[in-house]
């Protein structure tokens, strides 16, 4: 009984930690702006790396507080002019449901172009860098590779303050 006590707290702990984890963002070669929750890769040039730590602050009331006192008309048109979204996807890749799912649930505008049905989305990607990773986002032009919630949430408050 002891065993499986101290491997749940152990299980707990270890879930805890992944689900505060801090993010990084950094200027790459291009200077186009870079946020991941990894470091950047030490075989290539990053400019103004910063680190950003966890902060229990969440986009959610971020979002309720500045939704109160507002008609529905106008919450539209804040959310549809503050946040852009461009998602790079592929057929069958979980994270880009994921990714996709989430940016619906929280009712965030996107254009998603899927690498696998359309040749222009290619090139287009290719313009940003020449990874074909996925998912990929470009969220208030900053550029996101992979999804997580965290990061994701991290890099759409990062937009909604600058905008203030």
């Amino acid at each position: 009984m002891k065993k499986y006590l101290l491997l749940l707290m152990l299980l707990f702990l270890f879930l805890y930690g992944t689900a505060n984890a801090d993010f990084y963002t950094w200027e790459d070669e291009n200077g186009s702006t870079q946020i991941t929750d990894y470091p950047p890769p030490q075989n290539k040039p990053a400019k103004n790396v910063q680190v950003h730590k966890y902060e229990s602050d969440n986009l959610t009331g971020v979002q309720n507080a500045e939704e109160q006192g507002s008609s529905s008309k106008d919450k539209k048109s804040k959310s549809q002019k503050k946040t852009e979204v461009v998602l790079y996807t592929k057929n069958d890749c979980k994270d880009c449901d994921t990714a996709r799912e989430f940016l619906k649930a929280k009712n965030i505008p996107f254009t998603e172009y899927n690498m696998d049905k359309d040749n222009g989305s290619i090139a287009r990607r290719k313009e940003i860098d020449d990874s074909e990773d996925v998912p990929f986002a470009i969220i208030n032009k900053n550029n996101v590779y992979g999804f997580s919630e965290n990061v994701y949430n991290k890099v759409l408050k990062l937009g909604s303050d600058s905008s203030k």
